[in-house]
C-alpha cells in the first residue's frame, strides 16, 4: 500500500471515529460531508476535502485521543531485561508491528504462549534474534 492511500484511510477512520464521537447519525454525516467538502461520501474527499472535513470536525468538539502505548512497560520492567525489550520494540517499530506480533512469534517460537513482561533473557534474545530475521528478509524482499 502507498504511503498516500495510507494516509487517505488512517484520515477516513478519523472522520469515522469523529461521527461517532459526535453522535452523528447517518443523515446528518452525509449532510455535513456536503456541506463543507461538497461530497456524499468519505471516500470522495481528496487531502483538502479530508483535512477541511476534520478542522470541522474538530470544531463541533472532537478530540483525539491519542494511542496507549502497549510499550511503557518496559520502564517498569526488571532493569536487566529493558534493553532487550527496547530492542524488541525498536525491531517491532520497523515493522510496524505492534507488541502482539511479538508475543505470537515468541509462541511460534518455545510453543508457549507469554507476555514480554514474563520472558527471561534467553527467551528475549531467541526472540530478538527471530524479529531481526524477519526484519532482514522484509527488507531484502522490498529493496
Amino acid at each position: 500500500m502507498s504511503r498516500i492511500t495510507d494516509i487517505k484511510r488512517r484520515e477516513i477512520q478519523l472522520i469515522k471515529i469523529a461521527q461517532k464521537q459526535l453522535g452523528m447519525d447517518e443523515t446528518t454525516y452525509r449532510a455535513m460531508l456536503f456541506k463543507v467538502a461538497r461530497v456524499k461520501s468519505s471516500t470522495q474527499l481528496d487531502a483538502a476535502g479530508r483535512k477541511a472535513v476534520l478542522d470541522h470536525l474538530k470544531s463541533c468538539g472532537f478530540k483525539v485521543m491519542p494511542k496507549p502505548n502497549e510499550w511503557a512497560f518496559i520502564d517498569n520492567a526488571v532493569k536487566n531485561r529493558q534493553p532487550l525489550l527496547r530492542k524488541v520494540c525498536m525491531v517491532c517499530k520497523s515493522l510496524r508491528v505492534g507488541k502482539a506480533y511479538a508475543e505470537g512469534a515468541a509462541k511460534r517460537q518455545s510453543g508457549v504462549e507469554r507476555k514480554l513482561e514474563m520472558m527471561d533473557t534467553v527467551q528475549l534474545l531467541l526472540l530478538v534474534g527471530a524479529l531481526e530475521h524477519t526484519r532482514k528478509n522484509k527488507e531484502s524482499r522490498n529493496g
